[in-house]
C-alpha cells in the first residue's frame, strides 16, 4: 500500500510539473506577442498530450499492477498465518502468475516445515511426560526421601517420601535451602569431603566413587536421619550439585538408646556386688573362727562365682560394643582427608594450629563424629597444656590405626581426660560425648610419654577392611639399580650443613613416574612428589605433586605399573614449567629418594629446559639399605618395607612411594646413629664409598 502511495505520488508530481510548464509556456508566449503563432499552438497541445499519456499511463499501472501486488500482499500474509491448504488463486493474477506461483511453493514448503516441527514437538512431548510419569511412580514408589541440590543447597526435585519423613505439613519448596530443614554441619562436611575426592581425582578408583554416607538431623533436632550424598558431575568433572537420599533412623536410634542403657545398667551395676563378694572372701580369709575345710569350700565357692560374674561382664561389654558398633553408619576414609578436616575445624575455630605428620593409613569409622571429637581433644589439650602446635598422625598397628595427638610437653593426668568424656561434643547430633563417639568405635583413648619431653594422645579406630589404592596387586618394581657414578658420587657438603645431625636437617623425600626406564632415550617425568621432614617429623601436609604431559603417549606396560593414563596428563602443563615449580620447593633442603640416580637422571636431563639446577645434597635410601643391611638383603621399597614392619599404601604413585621412603629413611637416621654415621657429611661419606665399590665391581 505504502509503495502504491509512492507512485501514484510521483505521478501526480510529473504531471503537475507538466501542467506548471504549459502555463508557464502560455504566459511568456502571451507576453511575448506571440499569441497567434501556431507554434505556440502546437506546444500548449503537446504538453497537454504528454500530461494526459502520464496520467493514463499511471492508471494502467495502477489497475494493471499495482492493485494486483497490493492484493497479492495480503494474500501472502494470510497463508503465512492460515492453515496448510490456504493458497494464492493463480488465475486472479494474469500476467503476475510466476509470483503467486513462487509463493504458493513458499507456502507448501511452510507447511511441510509447521507439521514437521508439530510433529516432532508432540513426539518430544510425549517422550518428556513418559520420562516424568516414569520418574514419578519411582520417587513415589522409593520408600528413601529423595532431594536433588544445586551446588548452592537449592531443593531442585524432591519426592513425597522426603515430605513425610522431613516431617513437613506443607510443600518443601522448590528453590527452598536444604540447609533450612537439615542440619548444616554434616551436610556440609560430607560435601567437603566429596568435593576433596573429586579435586584429588580419587572418585575415580574410590569404590563408593562420587558417594558417602552421613548422619543428620531435622533442624528442630527431633528427628534423626541417615543420609548419602551423591555429587552431580559436568563434563570436565565440575561438581553441579548433588542428591541426597536419606531415612529416618530416629525410632531405631531411640531402641539402640534403650538398649545402651539396659546394658549400661548391667555392666555398671555388676562392679558393686563382684567387689562386695571379693571383700567377703577378704573378710573370711581374715577370719580364723572356721575350720580350714570350711573356709576352703567356702573360698572356692565365693572366688568361683567371682570369676562367673567377671567372665559374664565381659561377654556383655563386648556384645555391647558390638552392637553399638554394628548399629551407627561407618565409612572408609583416608586418614590424610580426616585430619585436614580436622585442621580446617581448628582453624576456623582459631584453635591450636594442628600439622598433618606420618604416613596415611585407610580407617573404618563416622567420619563427621570423630572430626568433631579430635577438634574437642586438641582444643582441650591446649587449654590444659598451654602447648599451641599439635602432631596429629596415623600408625597402623593390628588390630587398630592409631590415630595420634602429639606434643612437645608432658601427658595429660587420667583424671583430667575422664572428666572430658562425658562433656556434650560442639555441633555433634543427638548432645552426643567424647564417651559415645569412642563406644561407637569399639575404642578408648589415653595420654603417654614417648620420648622425654615429648607426649601424645592416642585414639584407637578400626582400619578399613578393604585394600585401597593402586598396585596393591602388581609385581615388585621392574625399576632397574641405576648406578650412574657422575650423578651418586657427591663432594662434601659445606661445612655448616655437612656437620648437621641428620635428624635435625630439613629434608625433601622424593619420587618420579615416568614413561619408561630409559631417560637416554626418550623416556619422560609424568608425575613427580615430595614430601618434606623436618626435625625427624614427615610433615604430611607439606607434599608436592603434579602430573606431567610427557608429549609423547605412555605405554600400555607403564600405565600397568603406575596407573597414570593419557587422558589423566593431557593439558597438564609441561617439565619445562613443573620442574622450577619443584625447584622452589626443594630449596634449602636435602634431597631424599630411592634409587636416587634414576630420578635425578631426568631431573639432570631437563635443567637446559627448565632453567633450573638441582644441586642438592642427595641421599638414597637403597644405597643406605645396602650399607646397613648387607648387599644380599632385598632392596626394593617393598622388601625394606616388610623387613621394617612399615605398612604400605597407596604404593606405585609418585606421592605414596615418597610417603613410604620417607617412613623408611626416618628409621635408617636411627640406624646409622647407632652405627657411628651422625651427619650429612657421615652419611655422603659412605654412600660414596658404596658407590666406588660399584664402580670397581664393574671394572672388573
Amino acid at each position: 500500500m505504502d509503495a502504491r502511495r509512492k507512485l501514484g505520488s510521483l505521478f501526480l508530481s510529473i504531471g503537475g510539473v507538466a501542467a506548471l510548464a504549459v502555463a508557464a509556456l502560455a504566459v511568456l508566449l502571451s507576453n511575448a506577442g506571440t499569441a497567434g503563432n501556431p507554434l505556440v499552438t502546437y506546444a500548449v497541445l503537446a504538453t497537454a498530450i504528454v500530461a494526459a499519456a502520464i496520467f493514463a499511463l499511471w492508471q494502467l499501472v495502477d489497475r494493471s499492477l499495482l492493485r494486483g501486488l497490493n492484493a497479492l500482499a495480503g494474500e501472502t500474509r494470510v497463508i503465512a498465518h492460515g492453515t496448510e491448504t490456504a493458497r494464492v488463486p493463480i488465475e486472479r493474477y494474469g500476467a503476475l502468475t510466476p509470483l503467486p506461483q513462487a509463493i504458493n511453493e513458499l507456502g507448501e514448503k511452510l507447511a511441510l516445515a509447521k507439521s514437521d516441527i508439530a510433529r516432532a514437538v508432540a513426539s518430544s512431548t510425549a517422550e518428556v511426560e513418559e520420562q516424568k510419569s516414569r520418574l514419578s511412580t519411582l520417587l513415589r514408589d522409593l520408600h528413601e526421601g529423595v532431594l536433588v541440590c544445586n551446588q548452592h543447597h537449592q531443593i531442585l526435585l524432591y519426592n513425597q517420601a522426603a515430605l513425610t519423613l522431613l516431617h513437613l505439613t506443607g510443600e518443601l519448596g522448590i528453590g527452598r535451602s536444604l540447609l533450612q530443614v537439615i542440619t548444616k554441619a554434616p551436610v556440609l562436611h560430607t560435601l567437603e569431603r566429596l568435593t576433596l575426592r573429586v579435586k584429588e581425582g580419587r572418585h575415580l578408583t574410590h569404590p563408593h566413587g562420587t558417594a558417602a554416607q552421613f548422619v543428620g538431623a531435622t533442624t528442630d533436632g527431633r528427628y534423626l536421619l541417615e543420609g548419602r550424598m551423591n555429587l552431580i558431575l559436568q563434563e570436565d568433572d565440575g561438581i553441579n550439585g548433588y542428591v541426597v537420599t536419606f531415612e529416618d533412623i530416629t525410632a531405631e536410634l531411640a531402641v539402640l538408646g534403650k538398649r545402651d542403657a539396659v546394658l549400661r545398667a548391667a555392666t555398671e551395676g555388676f562392679r558393686q556386688p563382684i567387689a562386695n563378694l571379693r571383700a567377703a572372701v577378704e573378710t573370711l580369709t581374715d577370719n580364723p573362727d572356721l575350720d580350714n575345710d570350711s573356709r576352703q569350700a567356702f573360698e572356692q565357692v565365693i572366688l568361683n562365682e567371682c570369676g562367673g560374674l567377671s567372665q559374664r561382664l565381659e561377654r556383655i561389654t563386648e556384645d555391647y560394643r558390638s552392637i553399638i558398633t554394628g548399629a551407627w553408619p561407618m565409612n572408609d576414609i583416608h586418614s590424610g582427608n580426616l585430619i585436614n578436616l580436622v585442621i580446617t575445624r581448628t582453624n576456623t575455630s582459631g584453635g591450636p594450629k594442628v600439622i598433618l605428620t606420618g604416613l596415611p593409613q585407610w580407617l573404618h569409622a563416622d567420619s563427621y563424629s570423630l572430626v568433631v571429637m579430635l577438634d574437642h581433644l586438641v582444643q582441650r589439650l591446649g587449654e590444659v597444656t598451654g602447648v599451641r602446635s599439635f602432631d596429629m598422625s596415623a600408625e597402623a598397628s593390628d588390630p587398630w590405626v592409631y590415630v595420634d595427638i602429639s606434643w612437645e610437653g608432658s601427658p595429660v593426668a587420667s583424671s583430667v581426660i575422664d572428666k572430658w568424656m562425658e562433656q556434650p561434643l560442639p555441633d555433634a547430633l543427638g548432645g552426643l560425648t567424647v564417651s559415645d563417639v569412642l563406644q561407637h568405635h569399639r575404642s578408648e583413648l589415653w595420654c603417654e610419654t614417648t620420648r622425654p619431653g615429648h607426649a601424645r594422645m592416642r585414639v584407637p579406630v578400626p582400619p578399613s577392611e578393604q585394600l585401597h589404592g593402586h598396585t596393591d596387586h602388581i609385581a615388585p618394581s621392574a625399576r632397574p639399580d641405576f648406578f650412574d657414578f657422575s650423578l651418586l658420587h657427591q663432594p662434601i657438603a659445606t661445612a655448616e650443613l655437612g656437620q648437621t645431625p641428620l635428624d635435625r636437617l630439613s629434608f625433601v623425600v622424593f619420587d618420579t613416574e615416568t614413561t619408561g626406564l630409559r631417560p637416554s632415550d626418550g623416556d619422560e617425568i609424568i608425575q613427580i612428589a615430595g614430601v618434606r621432614i623436618v626435625n625427624g617429623r614427615i610433615l604430611t601436609g607439606e607434599t608436592f605433586s603434579q602430573l606431567v604431559d610427557p608429549g609423547r603417549p605412555i605405554p600400555p606396560e607403564s600405565i600397568q605399573f603406575h596407573g597414570v593414563t593419557d587422558d589423566m596428563v593431557r593439558d597438564k602443563p609441561k617439565a619445562s614449567v613443573v620442574l622450577p615449580l619443584f625447584h622452589s620447593f626443594v630449596t634449602g633442603s636435602v634431597l631424599v629418594a630411592h634409587n636416587a640416580a634414576f630420578d635425578l637422571k631426568f631431573l639432570k636431563m631437563k635443567e637446559k629446559i627448565s632453567g633450573v639446577k638441582f644441586d642438592n645434597p642427595v641421599l638414597d635410601t637403597m644405597l643406605l639399605s645396602r650399607q646397613l643391611q648387607g648387599e644380599n638383603a632385598d632392596h626394593t621399597l617393598d622388601g625394606i618395607a616388610k623387613r621394617l614392619g612399615i605398612q604400605v599404601v597407596d604404593r606405585h604413585t609418585a606421592l605414596g612411594d615418597s610417603l613410604l621412603t620417607a617412613a623408611i629413611f626416618l628409621r635408617f637416621v636411627d640406624m646409622l646413629r647407632d652405627q657411628g654415621f651422625v651427619t650429612l657429611d657421615d652419611a655422603i661419606c659412605s654412600a660414596n664409598i658404596l658407590v666406588e665399590l660399584h664402580a670397581r665391581e664393574r671394572a672388573f
